[in-house]
């Protein structure tokens, strides 16, 4: 009897952990049941202020509910997804928006990274273009220019073979 006492404390502590956790987790979901979807889906499309890299729709920060908040009223008062974004637009500029305007500055913001890539792109084209030809290019050495190196490579080769008696006679011989 002593031995089911603290098993019947610890399924308690137990039952009341997941109730506790049930609890804060479905504080998140009770406000996502309030709150209309299209709430959410205009959150989606505006940054969290305080976040980094979240929405207004996936952050739980205070700031993030408050504008969930807002955007329901304006909802509520008939306005429209366009005049909503426009209003947070308005208040925080266009930092605020996950997919920002492609005009003015913000435009170097979509066109660069393509800019950079099509530069990237034909860079690589010449050098390949380069390559192909010095690859294909015969080098013309003067008569005297070969046989110092023929001389030099004999010379060398003479000495590693002393180095390396007893190593494999088959290698392959110098080009002429």
């Amino acid at each position: 009897m002593t031995r089911l006492l603290p098993l019947r404390r610890i399924a308690l502590a137990a039952t009341w952990l997941v109730l506790l956790a049930g609890l804060v987790g479905s504080t998140a979901w009770a406000q996502q049941r309030a709150l209309d979807a299209e709430v959410f889906a205009i959150g989606d499309e505006l940054r969290c202020p305080t976040c980094v890299s979240e929405s207004v729709a996936e952050s739980n920060s205070a700031i993030a509910r408050e504008m969930r908040v807002l955007i329901q009223d304006q909802l509520d008062q008939g306005r429209t997804r366009a005049e909503i974004l426009a209003f947070f637009q308005e208040r925080y500029g266009d930092w605020i928006l996950l997919n920002p305007p492609r005009t003015g500055v913000m435009l170097l913001v979509w066109l660069l990274p393509v800019a950079a890539l099509l530069v990237g792109a034909a860079v690589m084209l010449v050098l390949i273009r380069r390559w192909r030809r010095a690859a294909d290019l015969v080098v013309d050495v003067a008569d005297d220019d070969r046989e110092r190196v023929r001389a030099a490579l004999a010379a060398s080769g003479a000495a590693s073979g002393a180095a390396h008696a007893g190593s494999d006679a088959s290698a392959p011989a110098p080009r002429p």
